[in-house]
Order: C-alpha cells, then structure tokens, then sequence
C-alpha cells in the first residue's frame, strides 16, 4: 500500500507530512481502492501484480511475517488460498482506517492474522525475530528510510529475507500529462514523480544496497489500457493533495473533467498508460 506505518513515531520522522497522508489520503481506504480499481480493471499485464508478489516470497511452511504498510490487505486477500498453514502473519499500517478495511476485508478467510499500528522506524520486534518483513509500495512515503531500513535489518534473523516493491520515477507520467492538458498548468507529481523517486526502481537499490548484503531486483512490466473515463477521474482525483500541495483537479470542476477525458477515449479508443513496477529481494548476506 503506499503508506508509512506511524503510531509511535521517532523524533526523526517529520509528523506534519506523515499527520497530511494520515488524514487526506489514508484516514480510510477510499483514495486507496480507487487507485487499485484502475490497475486491477485495466492492467495490461495479465498476471496479477499482488499474485506476481506472493509467488516471489520463499514459501518455508514456518515462517514469522511482518508487513509494513499493509494497506487494505489486499495482497492478502487475494492470494488467501495459498499462505501456509504455518506462517504467522502480522499486518500493519500506520493508519486505524487502513487496518480496519483489512480487517473487514480479509475477514475469516485467513487464520492467525494479527493486526498492529507501527511505525517503519521504530518497529517493537526483538532482534532477529522475523523470517520475513514486506513493504509493498509504500518506502517512498517513509521520511526517514535509513532508519527504516536498520529497523528491518535487525528485526530480521540471519535467514531473513526483506521483500520491498515500488515503481519507475515516470510511474503514470501519461496520466499527469492528460491532467496537464485539462488543466493548462502542471499537474501536481508532472516532475519526476516527487514521492516516487523518494525510493523507485531507479535508485532503491542502491539505497538499500547500504544495509543488506545482496539485493536483487525483479521487473514486473505493465501498461494500464483504459477505456473507461469514471476509473481513470476517480484515480486522478484520488491523488490530489498527496504532496501537501494544492490540488490541481478542483472538485467543481470533476464532471468537466470527466468529460474531457471520455472526449479522449472517444478519439484515441484507449488511453495506454505505462506503469512499471519491480520487487527488490534483500537478504542480510
């Protein structure tokens, strides 16, 4: 998911950018799931990007997990059929709203489940007690990542594998240049995307290179092919504010928006958006 996870955060952490993700883009998991509709309705690539994840992960009958920024659950509600009898399974976020939308969400459907607010920074684990700890799409939110990354380093055993996923810097350039085009300004993110390039493909690597022994990364290609309007409005309107900036897409103006864009897929018949992503595979040595 893309967030953070604080509830006791460390001085370190600046609270005024993590308090606005907090509260304007995952107080609950509406802005979430409007984004992961789009990918989920219109992704080009034909295997499912939280399937591709799962069958990345090293599959040990025992195992003790830890996900950070968990989100609505998603990876786990839909790969809910194949987790090991064994593996005990922490989901955490830093957002109450998140973790409930994962707990309603998943529901029965998977035992052992245990719920939790934490922060990346200061994860309330003893040394070497995880075989595995995932953060999908969600570092670049992380203010403070080389704390982060030294959390996870000890709260990993010697076998331990870290399992951390995000994008390229241009991740849904078309989209910001479509709103571009509407709005006659930049849209907000029209630079190299400002939070993705916080930690993407590009440069995760060798941010993570510093505190694990071998990091390989894998490359999952996509292109999102759109042909419906009201998904592509919603997941742009989704993102507004993200960076404390003012929003670019003004409320008023959603229906002209929403127009605008079917104008476009009437003319194009599909709007193809690139939206590569990757999974680095980190392990102590």
């Amino acid at each position: 998911m893309c967030a953070d996870a604080p509830g006791r955060q460390s001085p370190g952490i600046r609270r005024t950018t993590m308090s606005h993700l907090q509260n304007s883009q995952y107080g609950d998991s509406s802005n979430f799931n409007a984004r992961l509709y789009l990918h989920y309705a219109f992704s080009g690539n034909t295997y499912p990007w939280p399937r591709w994840v799962f069958d990345r992960f090293r599959k040990d009958e025992y195992l003790t997990v830890l996900e950070l920024g968990c989100g609505n659950g998603y990876l786990w509600r839909l790969n809910a059929d194949r987790i090991p009898r064994g593996w005990n399974i922490a989901l955490s976020d830093f957002s109450e709203g998140m973790l409930e939308a994962a707990r309603s969400g998943i529901g029965n459907s998977i035992a052992g489940l245990s719920y939790e607010v934490i922060d990346a920074g200061t994860i309330p684990r003893d040394d070497g007690s995880l075989d595995m700890v995932i953060a999908n799409h969600m570092l670049y939110h992380v203010p403070d990542r080389k704390k982060a990354f030294s959390e996870i380093r000890r709260v990993l055993g010697r076998d331990g594998v870290f399992y951390a996923t995000t994008m390229r810097d241009g991740y849904m350039n078309e989209m910001r240049r479509i709103i571009r085009d509407f709005t006659a300004k930049p849209a907000a993110g029209e630079r190299p995307n400002p939070i993705i390039k916080n930690f993407s493909i590009e440069n995760g690597g060798a941010q993570l290179s510093g505190y694990f022994g071998r990091v390989t990364l894998e490359l999952y290609e996509n292109t999102l092919r759109v042909t419906q309007a009201g998904p592509f409005v919603d997941y742009a309107y989704s993102l507004q504010g993200m960076h404390g900036e003012k929003s670019v897409l003004e409320e008023h103006r959603r229906d002209e928006f929403l127009h605008f864009i079917e104008r476009e897929i009437a003319e194009r018949g599909t709007i193809h958006i690139p939206s590569d992503s990757g999974m680095f595979t980190c392990r102590q040595a």
